[in-house]
């Protein structure tokens, strides 16, 4: 349980391959199934999210946090 006001953090890792080699975005699914992006490695941010949200990407580690 996380209470408004309180951090969150939502981890991604791959194996298999290297996340060098793709962008990588995030895009939570709305309840009826839309996708608003909100981040894109590169500290590009979606509208309204820029002062809210951290992303990084740790490509070397293969781990992209927001």
């Amino acid at each position: 349980t996380v209470r408004e006001g309180d951090g969150v953090t939502f981890p991604c890792s791959m194996s298999g391959d290297s996340m060098s080699r793709y962008y990588m975005f995030w895009y939570p699914q709305g309840p009826r199934g839309s996708l608003d992006w909100i981040f894109w490695e590169g500290d590009a941010y979606g509208e309204g999210f820029q002062d809210r949200l951290k992303g990084t990407v740790e490509s070397s580690q293969n781990r992209f946090t927001l």
